[in-house]
């Protein structure tokens, strides 16, 4: 008996070790501030109420930055679409080309158009259909600082009814006629001596210069570099012209008077000529130039830094060619042009009626003015220029009569000063001109003979003090 009852003591006290030690753990995670999961929610110690239970610190933190990243996605604005911007189309502004009244000096199938930097060759395609008009080239003049477009029309198309619907265009900025010009000369069948350098002390200048380092352009017909005069000048030559039918004797005698180093001796025989073929015989014989071929020229010039562009022609007002003389008075390249041979009842003559450009009138042996010369309050100087003896082509000479040959004398004298003087810009070489002059006819300056008769020394020697 007291065997089983001690049996028995000895397992119910196994059992309870047992339970105690299973039970330690729990204790353990109590103690560590645990809580059985299936106790009832803690209560408040003063009010007795049952406590609502936080979630832990790291959950709440989690759960707060979740929230706030949302909420930052949700509150940023899309960004606005860029807006597209045009800049203000800015038309251009020109007075109308429309040939005045009367005018006929221009060819009658040829149309020039100056078309706004704007406009889309669609709009440049409407503004001539129906118009009977053939494209015939476009070019960028330098010297008038505008693109134009040049075409010819259909039989039977009237210039001015063409340039008037042009005009009514949005897309054109004006339109003109291509002008045509003459050269200045009369034939003279006398000889004489060449008595025109005495009339501008040129002996005493030529001790001081001869022209060096100058560039003249000569936008004339084409020069013929072969002759002997030419053996020791420097000629360098272009052709612009239509046809390439250029043979005239003009340019020859004009390159001579400026160049000519043999039998005769030229105003400035070191200068560099720049012989710029604008003019060639048309379907009668007759030698023109035309607007087209001289302001390509005077892009020639410009390319070529002339420093002087002697113009030998004239005839009527042309706005693209105005145009070009001031461009070159700001470039500092000094335009001389003839002043023309209609008769001094005659009305102004251009390019020489331009405010950019010196106009010269031709003088004879005893200092009169030539009967054939236009006047007016645009003449600026006079030089001789009546039976000068001038070259002909091939090896030939001739004598000649005109403005155009008083023309290359004062391009000459210009370049004289010029070379004296490097960096004369063009205010200066124009005051040298006006101020060397001996007066002729009314006192001061005139409606006939300009200034007067400039002397190539003199402007030299007014340059270097």
């Amino acid at each position: 008996m007291p065997e089983k009852i001690m049996f028995k003591s000895i397992c119910y006290i196994g059992i309870l070790m047992l339970v105690y030690v299973m039970a330690i753990p729990v204790q353990f995670a109590y103690a560590e501030g645990g809580r059985d999961p299936k106790a009832s929610p803690p209560s408040d110690p003063v009010t007795g109420e049952i406590k609502r239970q936080e979630p832990s610190k790291s959950k709440k933190k989690k759960k707060k930055i979740k929230s706030a990243t949302q909420n930052s996605v949700a509150a940023t604005p899309k960004p606005l679409k860029k807006m597209r911007t045009t800049t203000p189309r800015i038309a251009e502004s020109a007075p109308s080309g429309l040939p005045p009244v009367g005018e006929t000096r221009f060819i009658t199938n040829e149309v020039i158009v100056r078309f706004q930097l704007s406009s889309t060759a669609g709009s440049r395609n409407r503004a001539i259909r129906g118009l009977g008009m053939s494209h015939l080239g476009a070019e960028t003049f330098h010297m008038s600082g505008v693109t134009v477009h040049r075409y010819r029309l259909d039989a039977g198309i009237d210039v001015r009814d063409t340039i008037t619907r042009l005009e009514a265009s949005a897309a054109v900025v004006n339109a003109q006629p291509n002008y045509l010009y003459v050269l200045q000369q009369s034939e003279n069948i006398s000889k004489l001596p060449q008595f025109s350098n005495d009339k501008i002390d040129l002996s005493e200048a030529h001790t001081m210069t001869k022209g060096a380092n100058t560039r003249i352009a000569v936008i004339d017909t084409a020069v013929d570099g072969t002759h002997a005069e030419f053996l020791n000048s420097s000629i360098s030559s272009f052709d612009v012209t239509d046809s390439g039918s250029n043979v005239d004797p003009h340019g020859t005698s004009i390159a001579g008077i400026l160049a000519a180093d043999s039998k005769l001796t030229g105003v400035a025989p070191d200068a560099e000529i720049v012989s710029i073929a604008a003019f060639s015989k048309d379907a009668s014989g007759k030698t023109v130039g035309n607007t087209w071929t001289i302001l390509e020229a005077m892009n020639v010039a410009l390319k070529q830094k002339a420093d002087i562009l002697n113009m030998s022609f004239a005839d009527p007002a042309d706005p693209l060619l105005e145009r070009a003389m001031k461009g070159a008075k700001k470039r500092n390249i000094l335009p001389v042009a003839a002043a023309g041979n209609e008769g001094p009842d005659a009305a102004t003559l251009f390019p020489a009626g331009y405010e950019a450009v010196i106009a010269v009138t031709a003088t004879d042996t005893e200092n009169k003015i030539y009967s054939k010369a236009n006047t007016g309050e645009h003449v600026d100087v006079a030089a001789p220029g009546v039976g000068l003896l001038v070259l002909g082509n091939s090896a030939g000479f001739r004598t000649s009569s005109g403005t155009s040959m008083a023309t290359a004398y004062i391009s000459g004298i210009a370049a004289l000063a010029l070379s004296a003087n490097p960096g004369a810009d063009y205010a200066t070489l124009r005051a040298m001109l006006e101020n060397s002059t001996t007066d002729l006819g009314e006192p001061g300056k005139d409606s006939i003979f300009g200034a007067g008769i400039p002397s190539a020394a003199a402007a030299i020697s007014a340059l270097n003090n």
